[in-house]
């Protein structure tokens, strides 16, 4: 059926939402937020999904909140002009935005998907009957529910009934690793993220695509850019096949974390990149096994997976490849990379077994201890 033509899809009209109905749920949303001694306005995925990005960085301008973004929703607002705090994670998250989420009286949850993705390592439970929910064409507050309200329908009445001034507003920000010293010491994946922290300091912001495990605890600990993820289903070998759609969707020249497990199975597909003229940096955690598994489960012998040498590999690919172990060595490879251009770059980062990022160690330490409090 490959060559067989489809029929063509016809889009789904545009849903009316009811006005009077509209208007009583941003009455009561308002309402909420206005009394709530500790607002937060959290943005999840459909915020992306409905192109609304800019609309909700001016509604939480207007309403002077700070935002997060759930796990899921990393990588949202990174260039929209909004006192982004930082990403909610729970007991692996940064323990200043952890508290400003659980504590908050009047959590804004918009767009965010509920599952345990985003809230199952939660430090304090939260309550969700105390939120306000606008997601999947409605609206949840408390115990009851405004129901066919899009969630474009609800951000456009409350930017027309909040016409401005933006209210002045001072966040804290997240504090994101910088400044890596470049000497011979090994490195780490948070080396990593601080390595990368100071590139884009210097060079400006690039898309992340990233695999799963611990190089994706490491993105969040970079500072806040484009990124996609497999957050949802954690789906390995995500990594390098998305960042060559990455680039060739914006022509954009990415960052692509992986793993070695997850370069393993799809790695590979780099060598399509001199076909295309993509050229992406390819930041390969080589630990030489399925570290994430191992800090879960030690006793499991399968967790060796053996060394590989990827970066030998490279040139028969198309691309060019390095081989780093120490601070100095990331540096010199990192530079070099973003010199060159019209070859993929990969840097194999040697990464001793057993040292994890600063996320995934507080992620590990968190659900150990949530489950020893069951």
């Amino acid at each position: 059926m490959v060559a067989v033509p489809c029929a063509e899809v016809i889009a789904e009209s545009a849903h009316k939402a009811d006005p009077d109905a509209l208007d009583a749920c941003v009455d009561e949303i308002l309402e909420r937020l206005a009394h709530a001694k500790s607002p937060v306005l959290m943005a999840g995925v459909e915020v992306r999904r409905y192109g609304l990005e800019a609309k909700v960085a001016a509604l939480s301008r207007r309403l002077g909140l700070p935002v997060v973004t759930s796990f899921m929703g990393r990588g949202l607002l990174s260039d929209q002009d909004v006192p982004l705090v930082g990403t909610y994670m729970g007991v692996a998250g940064f323990p200043e935005v952890t508290r400003l989420v659980e504590s908050s009286d009047g959590l804004f949850l918009l767009g965010e998907i509920i599952c345990d993705t985003n809230f199952a390592v939660s430090e304090t439970k939260i309550d969700m009957r105390k939120t306000i929910q606008a997601l999947n064409g409605q609206v949840n507050i408390g115990y009851h529910t405004y129901a066919k309200l899009s969630l474009a329908a609800v951000v456009n009445r409350m930017l027309g009934r909040l016409p401005g001034p933006d209210k002045a507003f001072t966040v804290t920000a997240q504090n994101f690793p910088v400044g890596m010293p470049a000497d011979a010491q090994t490195i780490t994946p948070t080396d990593i993220a601080t390595a990368v922290n100071d590139l884009m300091a210097e060079h400006g912001k690039m898309p992340i695509a990233s695999d799963m495990g611990d190089c994706l605890f490491t993105a969040m600990e970079i500072k806040h850019t484009a990124l996609v993820a497999p957050g949802y289903y954690a789906t390995m070998g995500f990594g390098v096949p998305a960042g060559l759609g990455l680039q060739a969707a914006t022509g954009e020249r990415p960052l692509i974390l992986v793993g070695d497990g997850a370069f393993q199975m799809t790695g590979w597909e780099l060598g399509n990149c001199k076909r295309y003229g993509w050229d992406p940096i390819v930041l390969l955690f080589n630990n030489a096994s399925w570290e994430m598994l191992r800090t879960f489960q030690p006793e499991s012998s399968f967790n060796d997976l053996g060394d590989w040498g990827f970066a030998d590999m490279a040139r028969g690919l198309g691309g060019d490849g390095v081989r780093v172990r120490t601070r100095a060595e990331l540096k010199t490879a990192l530079d070099k990379a973003m010199a060159t251009r019209s070859r993929f770059q990969l840097i194999e980062i040697m990464i001793p077994s057993g040292v994890l990022s600063n996320t995934l160690a507080r992620f590990v330490a968190g659900v150990k201890r949530l489950n020893a409090a069951k």
